[in-house]
């Protein structure tokens, strides 16, 4: 599948007059002729990639209404077969997935093949379409994306779209399109976790019955290699399909699903290491005097409001869910550890009263067995 955004064109390096020299005028007849020849080769190579305007006897059709090109009806391939449209997608910017609102944005190069011999022609090169109204008098597919919050045409600094008619009818629709898609994320391993998201591509009026959409068969869906996102990585990108069956019927449906995994860098920085440290400060404790009451019970707490607040931020980041997530396990037992240090200061403290308050009793009933050995 050649993407025009994206192929490789032929170029003609610049040519400069240069001053003859007296060696030029040795410069054999066959010389001159090879090289016009290399330059004839060069610019029929430049040329076999270039496109037609759209014909008039095409314009004037498509301009004729339905009496001559009916754009409501599918072109017919073959008899009692739906019109066949296969799709390609070329992901040029992916953005960081946004976990409290549950989707991501892309900026795709969206195109769709199908044929209409109704629009078959004999020019010696396929037809350019870029005029949107042309577009609009011709049929083309309406696929849609399902589960896209936001879908917006480019159109700086004209509308990026093109159409290109082949003499045999064969179409390529090809348009730039921004996309917000909605993903339905799993946390409960967040923020160690993976997520695979689905765009649902389908036909809107026309079911299965009179419109097949699939993926091309090589390649169907590529991305530009230098995407990168801040908490995201790509793994990779699969073409699939999907249950289009609807109460109105069958519709035809394909997805991109895209696998993803969460950069671990940010979250080690701003949660793992400091609530450690917090843990590891609280254990300063255990070295204090067990009658350092006060010193003991504010490092205690300080550190356990400190956690709470810690907490807090990482819940605040991510939408309500009514399961536990991993960042949840973690915070919860960096809260146990501290509040096991309250523990074993209470026990440490209780035990040491105890001790001075039994050693008391016995050197009173000591010194209280000593005077009454001293009165018999």
């Amino acid at each position: 599948i050649v993407t025009p955004h994206r192929s490789v064109q032929w170029r003609v390096s610049t040519m400069h007059w240069i001053p003859p020299s007296p060696a030029a005028h040795s410069v054999s007849p066959l010389s001159s002729l090879l090289s016009l020849l290399l330059l004839s080769l060069r610019w029929s190579l430049l040329g076999a990639n270039r496109s037609e305007p759209i014909p008039i006897y095409m314009d004037e059709m498509l301009r004729a209404g339905r009496a001559v090109y009916d754009k409501q009806s599918p072109p017919v391939q073959e008899e009692d077969s739906p019109t066949k449209v296969k799709l390609a997608m070329y992901i040029e910017g992916m953005s960081s997935f946004r976990t409290q609102t549950m989707d991501f944005q892309l900026d795709v190069y969206f195109q769709q093949f199908w044929k209409d011999p109704r629009l078959a022609h004999n020019e010696t090169r396929r037809v350019l379409v870029r005029d949107k109204s042309i577009l609009n008098m011709m049929w083309h597919p309406d696929v849609y994306f399902a589960n896209a919050r936001i879908a917006e045409f480019h159109t700086v600094t004209q509308p990026n779209f093109l159409v290109w008619i082949e003499s045999d009818g064969s179409i390529l629709y090809d348009t730039r399109i921004s996309l917000v898609v909605l993903c339905t994320l799993n946390l409960e391993k967040w923020p160690l976790d993976s997520q695979r998201c689905n765009l649902r591509i389908l036909s809107y009026a026309y079911d299965t019955d009179q419109l097949e959409i699939e993926w091309v068969a090589h390649d169907p869906i590529t991305r530009n290699q230098g995407i990168g996102m801040s908490d995201m990585h790509i793994i990779d990108l699969y073409p699939g399909l999907c249950d289009g069956n609807y109460s109105t019927g069958v519709w035809s449906c394909v997805t991109a699903e895209f696998h993803v995994k969460r950069e671990i860098t940010h979250h080690v920085m701003q949660s793992y290491v400091p609530t450690t440290l917090i843990v590891v400060i609280s254990w300063f404790s255990f070295w204090l005097d067990v009658e350092a009451v006060p010193a003991r019970v504010s490092l205690a707490i300080t550190t356990l409001l400190t956690l709470s607040t810690q907490a807090s931020a990482a819940r605040m980041a991510l939408p309500e869910v009514s399961y536990m997530k991993a960042i949840d396990v973690w915070m919860g037992a960096c809260m146990m550890f501290v509040f096991g240090v309250m523990i074993e200061f209470t026990i440490v403290n209780y035990a040491q009263r105890q001790g001075q308050k039994f050693k008391r009793r016995d050197l009173l009933n000591a010194s209280e067995e000593e005077e009454r050995g001293r009165e018999g």
